[in-house]
């Protein structure tokens, strides 16, 4: 019956028409434009149209859900206090929607079920059992998608997951990880994320999590221990792939229980999506029973990483659910010169005017759009502004600053006082954040020193900064929502248009989940960008870079394993010197085999024999252990072998002193800066392989001698 209703309710053009009339209500009112004649919402119109959503959101169509999520929220917010049972209908709406954590969003709606029918809070009662969770001594409400992931985990399974930025899929994790132990204290988890910016973001989740369920005696690791240093018997280990190869080496007995590999398309990204699969190979090598969590908002085809890994039994879960919707607007500059803005609600397919604003500014940049756009619809609520690289990003959040100057009689918060103080101190002295933090603006990008960037996210988090101005670092999983993001023909670097992927990914920011229904997505003079992301691909297939690298560029991987490229001059190339160094090392250890079966390479293909061939002859010129080979496993296995054969031939010929004059010298000693010019010149010489003059290696050799 409820099916037949659901249809109905969808096939009927009015519901659409519905839609349409709401969010060009809503954009109106949340953009504080004039109203057109005729387009008002009644009161009478507004009860038809939450029944409709709340018809809707007993629907299983992601599509149909999302229709009653945003009639919902748009109904709420434009008559909010004037609608009697207003706020216990749209309650019902997102109980239904099994969306549990938006409830706390709104007071009123988050107060409404003592107020409600029984038949009402009945239902939920119902709808809300079968989604709890005792986390942390807590009975917790998880959305539809959250309990899905809790129950895989705590059955055990290995899961690949696609989940967008909103779906709160960390904040599972995390009390996953917890809870798992409190049962078994001697768990040991790795949690993988591919950015520094991300190790202190989730090094400060779990030590949150730890602390609710009072594991105190738990320490959570974020550098690769050393090969003498006693690893802790109760840890959890949060390390970008470089830093637990590190640790894998240090510590070769080391076994994990679960792995979680955050940002999991990362896998496809050259040198560093190699050294990803290597590690992730190593740790079931040492346990081959080891609980897998691949996570990523990108990827379409989850069975890869089954393959990728030998492991059949990873089961694959997607989400399309909606915990806050997002709205994409387009802003069109009509008149740089008089700063008038023809302003859209814009799907992939639509174009919808809703009205047009007079700024008063001068529209005539790319830079002069983002800041005065921004200044003009970002005031109220926290924003994002998306900048193209590190100058224009502080360019930006000096201009917006300066729009936002406080008057001569008010004064900084004391936070932002600490905050500019810090930019001062971790930085320079004039470093420009230190000036536009008092404004409630700072910037964000990959070369901010950790402690700065970990203040700014912690400021911007605890609302304290306003505006916060981005490069491309925030698509490496940085979770900053913010209620807006501006863009303006966005790159993800000099030269390279932000694709469609990274683009949805980035606009899973807009809006916070338990903070706001929805987020606003600001493209400035959208027709006119280099690529046209909305009609692009949300999510894609990722090829593994060692399976991408053999299959696409075969004869040059020959040749850098028999070493024989044309120009032997040059600087190598890092991803064929990378995966050269991990089938040489699979290689010596006889596991060769189950590395090219992976890597889809047929045991009968003219292929495989051509690799194994070139692998058995490079073993024979390259003796060094794999321990040694897998300590740089982005230089090329010969050219390590050749520093190696450099250094056995010096101290061959000139004994104990020979070796000795190898050793960079301690900076006090009177040869210790010629010491340190020779290294340079052996490096360059041996393993970049492009010779350095020795006026370059005589200025770089002051760098590690503070005393010249």
């Amino acid at each position: 019956m409820i099916d037949a209703l659901i249809e109905k309710v969808w096939s009927n053009p009015a519901l659409h028409r519905a839609l349409n009339s709401l969010e060009y209500g809503w954009l109106q009112q949340a953009l504080k434009l004039d109203p057109a004649p005729g387009t008002l919402i009644h009161q009478s119109d507004a009860r038809r149209y939450i029944e409709a959503a709340g018809i809707l959101a007993c629907s299983s169509r992601a599509d149909q859900q999302l229709v009653a999520y945003r009639m919902a929220v748009y109904t709420f917010d434009l008559f909010r206090g004037q609608l009697d049972g207003l706020d216990g209908s749209v309650r019902a709406v997102l109980t239904r929607l099994g969306n549990f954590p938006s409830l706390v969003t709104a007071p009123e709606v988050d107060a409404a079920l003592t107020v409600g029918p029984w038949s009402i809070v009945e239902e939920e009662i119902a709808r809300r059992a079968a989604n709890e969770v005792l986390i942390a001594g807590k009975h917790l409400a998880l959305t539809d998608f959250q309990k899905l992931l809790w129950s895989g985990l705590a059955a055990g399974n290995s899961l690949a997951i696609f989940a967008p930025t909103s779906t709160g899929k960390s904040f599972v994790l995390q009390a996953f990880i917890s809870q798992k132990l409190t049962e078994i204290p001697l768990f040991s988890v790795c949690y993988v994320v591919p950015t520094r910016a991300l190790i202190t973001q989730v090094h400060a989740d779990l030590t949150d999590a730890l602390t609710n369920v009072r594991l105190f005696g738990t320490e959570v690791v974020t550098v690769p221990l050393e090969k003498d240093d006693v690893l802790p018997e109760k840890a959890v280990y949060v390390l970008t792939q470089e830093r637990l190869q590190v640790l894998l080496k240090n510590h070769p007995t080391k076994k994990m229980d679960f792995l979680v590999i955050d940002e999991a398309h990362s896998v496809q990204d050259g040198d560093r999506g190699i050294i990803l699969q290597s590690v992730v190979d190593e740790l079931l090598i040492r346990n081959s029973a080891m609980q897998l969590l691949f996570a990523s908002p990108t990827v379409s085809n989850l069975g890869i990483f089954g393959d990728m890994t030998g492991r059949g039994d990873i089961e694959a879960q997607s989400t399309d659910q909606v915990t806050v919707a997002q709205n994409f607007i387009d802003i069109e500059v009509t008149s740089a010169t008089r700063g008038t803005l023809k302003i859209f609600a814009r799907t992939a397919d639509v174009r919808r005017e809703v009205g047009s604003v007079q700024t008063g500014q001068t529209l005539a940049s790319r830079v002069d759009c983002l800041v005065h756009i921004a200044h003009k619809f970002g005031a109220e609520k926290q924003s994002i502004v998306f900048a193209d690289g590190q100058a224009d990003a502080e360019k930006l959040a000096i201009q917006i600053a300066d729009l936002r100057s406080l008057p001569d009689t008010a004064k900084p918060s004391l936070a932002l006082e600490e905050l500019a103080e810090l930019a001062r101190e971790a930085v320079h002295p004039k470093y420009v954040m230190a000036l536009t933090v008092k404004g409630g603006v700072a910037f964000h990008y990959g070369n901010i020193p950790t402690i700065l960037r970990n203040a700014v996210e912690q400021a911007f988090v605890s609302g304290e900064i306003h505006y916060i101005v981005c490069t491309s670092t925030l698509l490496a999983g940085v979770n900053l929502p913010a209620r807006n993001l501006f863009m303006c023909n966005p790159q993800r670097k000099r030269g390279e248009p932000l694709g469609s992927v990274d683009f949805w990914n980035l606009a899973g920011r807009a809006g916070r989940l338990r903070r706001e229904f929805q987020g606003d997505i600001f493209m400035i003079n959208y027709a006119k960008w280099k690529v046209q992301p909305l009609s692009g691909l949300r999510l894609s297939e990722i090829t593994p870079a060692i399976e991408g690298t053999i299959h696409k560029r075969a004869d040059e991987l020959k040749a850098v394993i028999i070493n024989d490229q044309e120009d032997a001059t040059t600087k190598g190339d890092i991803g064929l010197e990378t995966i050269f160094v991990r089938l040489l090392a699979d290689f010596k250890r006889g596991r060769i085999g189950p590395t090219l079966d992976r890597a889809k390479i047929a045991r009968s293909a003219p292929l495989r024999s051509q690799l194994e061939q070139a692998l058995a002859a490079a073993d024979k010129v390259i003796t060094l252990p794999v321990d040694v080979l897998n300590a740089s496993p982005t230089i090329s296995a010969h050219r390590q072998q050749r520093l190696y054969d450099i250094f056995d031939e010096r101290i061959r010929s000139h004994g104990e002193s020979g070796g000795r004059n190898l050793l960079p010298g301690h900076p006090r000693e009177p040869a210790a800066f010629d010491s340190y010019v020779a290294a340079l010149a052996l490096c360059h010489n041996t393993i970049i392989r492009k010779p350095g003059t020795d006026k370059q290696n005589r200025f770089f050799a002051l760098i590690p001698n503070p005393l010249v």
